[in-house]
Formats: C-alpha cells, structure tokens, sequence
C-alpha cells in the first residue's frame, strides 16, 4: 500500500472518526435524560434512531456506499435473531444502517471504558464479559427476554473480528442456543467489502461500496440444543454462498 493511500486512509478515517464521536457526544445525553423521564423500557425507540438515522448518516458522510440484498426476506414485525460475520470495525453501522426494525446488540463488556460512547452502548446494549463463565450465562438469559418480549438481536456469529486469511472464524454458539431457547427464527446477514473500505492495517479507512445480504430465515421451532451443530453448518453454509461469489466475481 503507497504512502499516499495510507496517508488519505488516515485522514478519512479521522475525518468519520470526528463525525462519529459528534454524533455520539450529543445523541447520549439526549438518551439518558429521555430513558431516565420514561424509563429502559423504552431504549428501544432509541435502537430504532440509531439503526434508521444516525448509522445511515455515518455511512453518508463517510461516503460508503451500501447496498442490501434480500431485504424482503424479513419481516419487520416479526422478532428474529440476526447474525453476521465480522471483518472490521465499521461492521456496526453498516450492519444497523441494513437493518429493517431496531435490533437488541450484544456488545463486549471492554466497550463500556470508551468515554461516551460506552456509557451509550450500556444504555442500549446488552453487555458480556467472554472472560466470566457467569457474565456469559447472565447474557444468555437476558437476550431470551428481549426476545420474548418482542426485540430481536443481533450478535456477530464469530464472536469478534475475523483478522485471519479465511473468509470466516468457527462459530460460538450463543447465537443458535439462543434462538432455540426462545424458537425464534435465525435471520442470516452476510457483510461483504468492509475490509476493503476499512483496513485492518492500523487506522484506515476509504470511501467505497458495501454490500449486505439477507438470506430467508431459519426456522427453530420445535428444535433443541442437540441441533445446534446444524444450525451452524447452515449459516455457515450460506455466508460462504455470498462470500464465494464475491470473491470470484
């Protein structure tokens, strides 16, 4: 990569990074003061001015490009458990920016230190330590609530980024345990360009197109736990479908 590249990566990547914190800076307090007047139940309107506003004017003024796929797939008023692959940071805001209702994120507990930021994450977020057995096994239970009170979820099936050559790390299983405790469909989202227009080599970040598929849900009911195995495999399956044709196309 030329000296001028990484320089204009950096530059681009300061200049969304400065449009990010401003957002954040002034929506978090608008969230604390209307969730402490009407009360967390609420957080979800919140979720839904992130996914359908503040995400999508992120990608604008970054000058990303997104185009989603097989978004009628999804029904908005049904409650699914969304999962994607993860290849870098600006996966967030595009994976809520192609979002058609608000979702519930699972977030690393790390995210909360960040100044501003965390303390928005906390309030709309649910929140796990990977590191506590108990943090872990809490989450779980707390995202079979949201579900069941109607919010769907979203979790990056890796678990975290995917900073290897293959097109996907192995699957945790959260993500199917959950779904199957509450039989609510699995909704696949494949993320595809997100490395090219944000590089993992150190702070980068370029204008460019990102493309998003949404595959038809996978169904749980009346499974369990034991298939969690193949759930998996299916996923799996169909983010390589994406993936493989893109790489060759």
């Amino acid at each position: 990569m030329s000296i001028l590249k990484r320089t204009f990566g950096f530059i681009w990547a300061c200049w969304t990074g400065f449009w990010f914190m401003l957002v954040v800076t002034i929506f978090t307090p608008f969230f604390a003061v209307f969730l402490g007047i009407f009360g967390k139940k609420y957080s979800m309107k919140c979720v839904w001015i992130n996914v359908h506003f503040l995400s999508p004017f992120l990608l604008a003024v970054s000058l990303i490009r997104l185009k989603v796929f097989g978004k009628e797939n999804i029904d908005p008023q049904k409650t699914y458990v969304f999962v994607a692959n993860h290849l870098a940071q600006v996966d967030i805001i595009t994976s809520a920016s192609a979002m058609p209702q608000p979702i519930r994120f699972l977030a690393k507990s790390e995210i909360k230190n960040i100044p501003v930021f965390g303390y928005m994450t906390k309030m709309l977020a649910i929140m796990v330590d990977r590191k506590s057995r108990a943090s872990r096994e809490k989450s779980v239970q707390y995202m079979v609530d949201e579900l069941k009170r109607g919010n769907s979820l979203f979790l990056y099936v890796e678990g975290t980024r995917n900073r290897t050559e293959q097109p996907l790390k192995e699957f945790k299983d959260g993500a199917f345990r959950v779904a199957i405790m509450a039989q609510v469909p699995i909704a696949v989202q494949t993320l595809i360009g997100t490395k090219k227009v944000n590089s993992p080599e150190g702070l980068q970040l370029y204008p460019g197109k990102v493309e998003v598929y949404f595959g038809v849900p996978i169904q749980t009911t009346g499974l369990t736990v034991d298939d969690v195995p193949m759930l998996k495999e299916r996923v799996r399956t169909e983010m390589m479908s994406h993936l493989s044709k893109a790489a060759t196309g």
